[in-house]
Parts: C-alpha cells; structure tokens; sequence
C-alpha cells in the first residue's frame, strides 16, 4: 500500500509540473490539486493599495516640486532630505521647478535607482497614454514606488483655487484595479494661503481625471 501510495504521488506530481512547463494538459485532478505548493498558480491582484508615506507641506508657494518628490521617497526612505536640498539638487527657485525631468533625477538619485522616467501626456491624452498612465500607477505602487505627477490646472479637484495652476503632486496609491488613484497634494490644507483651505492632504481622483490634470505636461513613474 505505502509503494503504491508512492507511485501515485510521484505520476500526479510529474504531470502537474509538465501541465504548468506547458508540455502536457493542465488540468489537474483532485489528488494534484492538493500537491499544488502555495502561490504556484499566482495570487490574485490587489484591487486597491495605498503605500505608507509621509505627508508633508510646502514651505513656499513655488516649492510643491521638492515636497512631492519628498513625500514620494518617503514611501521607501525612513529619512528622506529635507525641501530645501531635494530642491536645491532639483534646480528648484520662486518660479518653480521646472520640469518633470528635474523630479526623476532627484528620485533616482536619492534612491539609488534607475526606476523612474519622465513620461508626458498630451492635451488631450491620447487612449495609449491613459492606458499607460494606469499600467504605470498598478505597476509602480505594487512594487512600492510612489509617482510624482506634473499637473495644470484646467481640469481640477473638488475644492481646488480658480485659475491656471501649474503644481506637483506625488500619487501615492491606486483603487478600483488602477481606475483611480491617491493623490497626496503638497498644498492641501492652506500652506500657501486661504484659497486653498478646501484642497484635502489626500484624495482619490479617476485615473482618467489624473491624465487630463496632467495634459501638456508629465509624471515620473
């Protein structure tokens, strides 16, 4: 009986590993479904992830490039530096920061990566530049890279001042399998004066909304 017990262990185990190599059938049967080890098959996908991070203010009216890209690494750093050197290295003055490239250099760098690139969007985004832009959020924040997104304002958030707003933002999660994401707005909560008491921390918007928000300009991911 043991012997033959064996045998039959040793034929199921033989014939799941050709189904899964793609040599044989892959439907198992109940005696293999049991040797199947834990996460062979894969795990099913996260529908909603927000990392941990660190929300901060800007210090300035011109200084959301440097506490994006701040609150970004810290999703992967305990002690990120401060405003004042990300925005020195950043290039960072009281006209801004200015491009999303100057972002992506300070992140790798401070990282020690070569994880991030600059990717633009068009006014309006074109169908392969959402499509990326959700690929690219499921795909960062599952992997614990928070984004930083270059955004005009055009489309706006609830709350959001009137006007034209050229700002950064870090997108810090994702919901809804990558239909919407986490912004974590450096000027929420008023930092640069009272019209801006009603833009939250953090809020969820449509990934679709982002990429319009975005238009013209880009993000790091």
């Amino acid at each position: 009986m043991i012997k033959r017990q064996f045998m039959v262990a040793i034929v199921g185990a033989t014939a799941l590993l050709m189904g899964l190599l793609g040599f044989g059938p892959t439907t198992a049967s109940a005696s293999t479904d049991a040797m199947v080890p834990a996460g062979v098959l894969g795990a099913v996908p996260a529908t909603a992830k927000t990392l941990s991070y660190k929300w901060e203010r800007q210090k300035y009216d011109y200084n959301c490039g440097p506490t994006a890209t701040k609150m970004a690494l810290s999703a992967r750093m305990a002690s990120p530096p401060s405003q004042d050197t990300i925005g020195a290295w950043e290039g960072t003055d009281e006209n801004g920061t200015d491009d999303i490239s100057n972002v992506v250099s300070a992140l790798n760098h401070y990282l020690n990566t070569g994880w991030y690139a600059r990717k633009p969007i068009s006014d309006p985004p074109t169908a392969a530049q959402r499509a990326l832009l959700k690929q690219d959020l499921v795909f960062d924040i599952d992997h614990g890279y928070a984004m930083v997104g270059n955004v005009v304002s055009g489309w706006r958030p609830p709350g959001y001042p009137s006007g034209t707003i050229y700002h950064y933002v870090a997108i810090v999660g994702y919901a809804s399998s990558g239909d919407s994401a986490v912004i974590a707005d450096p000027a929420g909560a008023g930092p640069t004066g009272s019209s801006w008491h009603n833009v939250p921390k953090q809020y969820t918007i449509s990934t679709a909304n982002l990429a319009t928000w975005i238009g013209e300009k880009a993000y790091a991911a």
